[in-house]
């Protein structure tokens, strides 16, 4: 039987009727799954965080590998499914929103993200500590984690990316590789935390980018004035904070690592006074 009649026939014996406010795609392509596993080099000494598990067809071959798996789910339906599907299974279900419920703890993270909480669930997990992440993401995100200064994807997502991990785009997934198919193709990307991130005041520099990345067209001197009154309700004096080589390019022409310069600097700034 493939796994699109399991899939099938599962939900036509528990009544699901995907959500698609909810993200309820269930990926049913076995190859796109192995090669999840295969790129979370899992082993049976791992506890594996599963987000959004649905109806379990992840986390089916991710037990297949040995690791004990610890699955968050919203619904209290596919919670059911979930139990019922594999008792006795080195598996901990927690159910509630991935966004909200306490996070266990966890050696890595292999799962198919709901579309719809794929910013906040990933950077919630990026302040947590752990080996590795192996998720599938909509097309367009995982394309917006891995963009290079530049490029028409670079954003804030970006630059928050890689303060924290270091992203790697693994593969395409073609929106066939789910059921029911969502509007979109997706795409799987490799997360590994950094050890050492960038000397930055780190809740300072994601407010930073908050405020700046609007602007991302603009150049950095005009861009730094609308950022300070979004952060201060008041303007600066661009020279101030950076020198004329900076000031000239545009935001999404700077470098991670220029950025936190510029975070630090107008940090100092406000902490200071200066005008």
């Amino acid at each position: 039987m493939s796994l699109l009649q399991e899939t099938k026939l599962i939900l036509q014996r528990y009544g699901i009727k995907p959500s698609r406010r909810l993200g309820q795609h269930f990926l049913i392509n076995e190859r796109v799954i192995e090669r999840e596993i295969e790129h979370a080099e899992l082993s049976g000494d791992d506890v594996v965080l599963e987000i959004g598990a649905g109806i379990g067809n992840l986390t089916k071959y991710l037990l297949s590998t040995g690791c004990k798996v610890v699955a968050i789910e919203r619904d209290p339906l596919m919670v059911r499914v979930l139990k019922e599907r594999f008792p006795g299974a080195r598996l901990q279900i927690i159910c509630g929103d991935a966004t909200k419920v306490e996070l266990p703890q966890f050696d890595k993270v292999v799962a198919n993200l709901p579309f719809v909480i794929s910013s906040a669930i990933t950077f919630r997990l990026l302040k947590h500590e752990f080996k590795k992440a192996v998720l599938i993401y909509q097309k367009e995100f995982a394309q917006r984690l891995v963009a290079k200064p530049g490029t028409r994807a670079y954003s804030r997502v970006s630059v928050a990316c890689y303060y924290f991990a270091e992203a790697k785009l693994l593969q395409r997934v073609p929106r066939g590789a789910f059921y029911p198919p969502p509007e979109v193709d997706a795409a799987m990307v490799e997360l590994i935390p950094r050890r050492k991130r960038l000397p930055v005041d780190e809740e300072f520099f994601l407010r930073f980018l908050a405020a700046l990345f609007p602007y991302k067209r603009k150049t950095l001197k005009r861009a730094l004035v609308l950022a300070a009154k979004r952060l201060f309700g008041k303007g600066i004096k661009p020279v101030s904070i950076a020198g004329e080589g900076l000031l000239e390019r545009r935001v999404f022409q700077l470098s991670p690592e220029e950025l936190t310069q510029i975070s630090e600097a107008l940090r100092r700034w406000s902490t200071e006074g200066s005008e």
